[in-house]
């Protein structure tokens, strides 16, 4: 059985990158190939800004995984699409049902029970997940209600929300080979978490930053499930823009500058460059004043330095020098920057990295969608031609039971001897001249019958008189095709072959004989006058 394939797209503000994976049957996946094409300021703030545009540059990502050898010949058909942005939230929320007695309670009453808590909000946004964080049956919490009995179920959860048009702009998009109805969504800062964070940190409690170019998502997780989930505007871009501006460079100077020169430790060992210090002058004030925005974040969650465990850093921005020492000393958390998963296997060699987490979390996140695949299967190659020398095909093996042209006709005037050899005996005997008073006059006489294979009949007889003798002497049943006209000698051989009518000629040759008898008795007759004529 071949494995499950999982494409996924990421469109973000940097870079629309897109990654093929095959899902193992232990759920490992095996990352077959990934393509990426920088952003070109179609994308800001994890936002579309030009719908063409990003539809043409993810078009050309899908063409470069298809052409792929780990993916070619099969196609896309189906693909998981990141949801993020500026504009994703989450907002807590609550709700109670009660039953007229105790009873199991069910996934459809869970279900239900999200739907009631998702009546209650108000506002411009869409809501585009509902995460459990905590239920109570009969007052008592449980982290899964499935199962349990109770008169009351109440529920608290974290509903994530996201602007309309960020929504809808990931709709208008246009593919080439890829139904609307075929896309699936994930929100990207929970595909990360659930890639990078243990069970541990979960349980304990730490803040997920998702440094970008230009947002940075604050996910903070307690008791093993998300309890907070805000997206500023401010990214790595900015540190690029502020050199860019200060030291009049172009913008792949200066995000090199940034990652080889910028520095945010006081006292840093001089470099060669005569703009280091100015750089790291540059990086140290940015990168302090979005460090210090993500502390404000954790602290509005309701959480602190006391209920967290750690900080674990992701994202393009994680790759700063000493940001997350410096992000650390502000939070006074320790802080890991997440790595790439061991179970997770590369086939694209120089791929396995830490930049690469965005999608292949994406890629985790469509393989646990049940039944999905998204790349159809290969179409059955079609046999190749060959053309074929007569002359071999004489001298093949393969060809000497075929029957010869000759043995063909030989046993096709066999079949038609014995008809023709009772016909010839037939005729052979004398005649015997009709009478008027002859009750089988009009029987059918097989003496002179012609053989009808050998030469086409000619229908409506002699003047015309041999169809109205037929209209007199047919049955009923037999008028059909005692009626039936052709428009010429082409069609009238047609006929013949297809569907031969020996009555329609015997009824014919009647007619004929008939009429032949009648002039014979008239110019015989004794009252016959030559004046009168």
């Amino acid at each position: 059985m071949e494995p499950r394939t999982i494409v996924a797209i990421e469109i973000a503000s940097s870079k629309i990158k897109g990654g093929v994976a095959a899902v193992g049957p232990d759920g490992r996946l095996s990352v077959l190939a990934v393509e990426e094409i920088p952003g070109t300021n179609n994308v800001r703030y994890g936002r579309i800004q030009n719908i063409r545009e990003v539809s043409g540059a993810v078009n050309e990502i899908i063409r470069k995984l298809e052409n792929s050898p780990a993916v070619s010949p099969r196609s896309v058909k189906s693909m998981v699409v990141s949801l993020g942005g500026r504009s994703l939230t989450a907002v807590s929320a609550k709700a109670a049902l009660k039953f007229p007695h105790e009873c199991e309670i069910t996934e459809n009453q869970v279900q239900r029970l999200m739907y009631e808590a998702t009546r209650d909000f108000v506002g411009d946004k869409n809501i585009e997940a509902m995460v459990p964080r905590m239920f109570y049956v009969n007052n008592a919490a449980v982290r899964k209600a499935v199962g349990t009995f109770g008169e009351t179920l109440r529920g608290e959860f974290m509903m994530l929300t996201c602007g309309k048009e960020t929504r809808q702009n990931l709709d208008r998009l246009k593919f080439d080979t890829v139904e609307a109805e075929n896309v699936e969504y994930v929100i990207r800062p929970l595909a990360v978490a659930d890639l990078v964070l243990t069970p541990d940190e979960r349980e304990l409690g730490c803040a997920l930053v998702d440094f970008g170019a230009e947002t940075t998502t604050v996910s903070v997780y307690k008791d093993g499930t998300l309890a907070f989930l805000c997206t500023i505007p401010m990214g790595s871009r900015l540190i690029t823009l502020d050199l860019m501006a200060g030291l009049g460079i172009t913008e792949e100077a200066a995000e090199n500058y940034k990652l080889t020169l910028g520095t945010l430790a006081d006292g840093a060992p001089a470099n060669d460059n005569p703009n280091a210090e100015e750089v790291n002058g540059y990086v140290r004030a940015r990168a302090g004043e979005i460090a210090a925005n993500i502390l404000n974040q954790i602290e509005l969650s309701g959480y602190n330095a006391e209920s967290l465990a750690k900080i674990v850093l992701v994202g393009g921005g994680s790759r700063l020098p000493e940001f997350a020492a410096q992000l650390g000393a502000q939070c006074k958390l320790p802080v890991r920057t997440a790595e790439m998963p061991a179970e997770v296997i590369f086939r694209v060699p120089g791929r396995s990295n830490a930049a690469n987490i965005d999608i292949v979390a994406l890629l985790a996140a469509g393989a646990r969608i049940a039944d999905l695949t998204c790349l159809s299967a290969p179409a059955p190659a079609k046999p190749a031609y060959v053309e074929v020398d007569e002359e071999e095909v004489e001298e093949d093996d393969d060809y000497a039971d075929e029957e010869p042209e000759d043995d063909r006709n030989e046993r096709r005037e066999q079949s038609y001897k014995p008809e023709r050899d009772r016909r010839q005996a037939a005729n052979a005997g004398p005649r015997k001249p009709p009478s008027e008073d002859d009750d089988n006059l009009l029987d059918d006489d097989d003496d002179e019958e012609e053989d009808y294979r050998e030469e086409p009949r000619r229908r409506g007889g002699f003047l015309g008189l041999g169809r109205k003798r037929r209209e007199e002497t047919a049955p009923v049943e037999d008028d059909d095709d005692a009626y039936e006209v052709f428009e010429s000698d082409d069609d009238n051989d047609q006929r013949h072959e297809e569907d031969p009518d020996p009555d329609h000629f015997k009824r014919t040759k009647r007619g004929i004989d008939s009429l032949r008898d009648k002039f014979i008795r008239i110019f015989k007759s004794e009252d016959y006058d030559d004046e009168e004529v």
